[in-house]
């Protein structure tokens, strides 16, 4: 089925089916843009077109263009515009599917809609070390490639970002298994590099075990030596000068 883009958001689409790294754009664009749904407005009260998915679960078709909601009515409907953060606040707790019978589409679940809507829900928090905590700090035996693709391609948008580093960090006395642990060398405020590493992992890896820290060189602790000891994964380019 031929699938030729019409806006941003489509050719976001595309992408981010290919590559994992370009989910954080598609949702930005997601919640930006004007969708699409069949339905009406019947004063204040929003009544939207529900179907039913391979799942048997209710869910509402959303469409990116003209032509996905063309290519799905089989007989004249309504249909309404809406901005999608707009839409999806004004429905939480429920399901959607984008561009049903598409080549391209996504389902839309209630708790990753959530999520988008409350982007402080996934803030990676930093870890502060006890002297009594055992620490075993290395490499991850399965390297996480798509996280570290999307997150060079938003350290790239931010000058403030200078380095940033990847280790597996496993804590003694804590009922959690080994996971990655993000550290980045920043000139910016360290809680807004803190949300956006927790957003882009929701967003490309979600459900994963995170933790965050920034890597200060004057204070030179513990976490900031085991990261300097490891090849960064992103350093900014250098600035031109004249």
């Amino acid at each position: 089925m031929d699938f030729a883009p019409q806006n941003e958001l489509e050719t976001a689409l595309v992408r981010a089916v290919k590559e994992p790294a370009a989910r954080p754009e598609f949702y930005r664009l997601l919640l930006s843009s004007d969708l699409l749904i069949l339905g009406n407005l019947a004063g204040d009260q929003l009544q939207i077109v529900s179907t039913k998915n391979k799942a048997g679960t209710m869910v509402h078709p959303v469409f990116s263009s003209v032509p996905r909601v063309q290519a799905y009515i089989r007989e004249k409907q309504n249909y309404l515009t809406l901005n999608g953060h707009a839409l999806f606040k004004m429905t939480k707790g429920a399901a959607f599917v984008l561009n049903p019978n598409s080549a391209y589409g996504k389902e839309l679940l209630p708790e990753e809609l959530a999520s988008l809507l409350d982007p402080d829900a996934h803030v990676a928090k930093p870890i502060v070390l006890e002297k009594e905590t055992k620490v075993l700090i290395g490499q991850p035996a399965v390297y996480p490639h798509e996280l570290v693709d999307a997150l060079k391609v938003e350290f790239a948008k931010r000058p403030d970002v200078l380095n940033a580093y990847l280790v597996q960090i496993a804590f003694g006395g804590r009922d959690e298994p080994p996971h990655p642990m993000i550290g980045v060398e920043t000139t910016g405020d360290w809680d807004q590099v803190s949300a956006l590493i927790g957003r882009t992992a929701a967003m490309v890896s979600p459900g994963m075990l995170l933790d965050a820290a920034p890597v200060d060189r004057v204070k030179a602790d513990t976490m900031t030596k085991s990261f300097l000891e490891t090849k960064p994964f992103y350093t900014a380019a250098p600035t031109r000068t004249h």
